[in-house]
């Protein structure tokens, strides 16, 4: 394969992973700073990191008031570490869903422009068909399959695909 096929084939992929990533910083940029914080920490809380972290935290607690006890500041059964460790809980977990809720919220931008996109498409290659069948007909070349006009040259009712989503899905949810 020449090289320059090679570059102007990617050279559009690249572009449009450029836009993405550009679209997702602005996107990023314009979070307030407590949410950006949220983020790191929903983030942070999936991680092996983590996890070893609150690991060594725990016995580390465990240890301090167990080995030694004229020491200790949280006796056992350690309340104040299960107390700690309840908070924490909470709070992350509330970190971890405002993560998630902004996350989908971006898959959802993301899929309405690939529908969009999508449609786009589908026209362009509907229109691309009618041409073509213009052409073949021009040219008197059959472009009938079982006597029947090609089915694909009309045009797509994006309601009527709704609608009849919906029925299958209401159809499943019946049986």
């Amino acid at each position: 394969m020449h090289p320059a096929v090679g570059t102007r084939a990617e050279r559009p992929v690249a572009q449009n992973i450029d836009t993405i990533l550009r679209l997702e910083k602005q996107d990023e940029a314009k979070l307030a700073v407590h949410h950006r914080l949220f983020h790191w920490v929903g983030w942070f809380v999936g991680t092996v990191r983590f996890i070893v972290l609150q690991c060594v935290f725990v016995l580390s607690w465990v240890v301090l008031n167990h080995v030694f006890p004229h020491h200790a500041f949280d006796e056992y059964p350690f309340p104040l570490l299960a107390t700690i460790l309840a908070l924490e809980a909470v709070l992350l977990t509330s970190c971890v869903l405002i993560r998630q809720s902004r996350i989908d919220r971006t898959l959802e931008r993301r899929d309405h422009l690939e529908l969009q996109i999508n449609l786009l498409a589908e026209r362009e290659a509907t229109r691309s068909l009618r041409i073509l069948q213009r052409i073949a007909k021009r040219l008197d070349v059959d472009d009938m399959e079982d006597g029947r006009p090609d089915e694909l040259a009309s045009e797509t009712s994006v309601d009527q695909i709704a609608q009849d989503l919906r029925d299958r899905e209401d159809e499943d949810g019946k049986h």
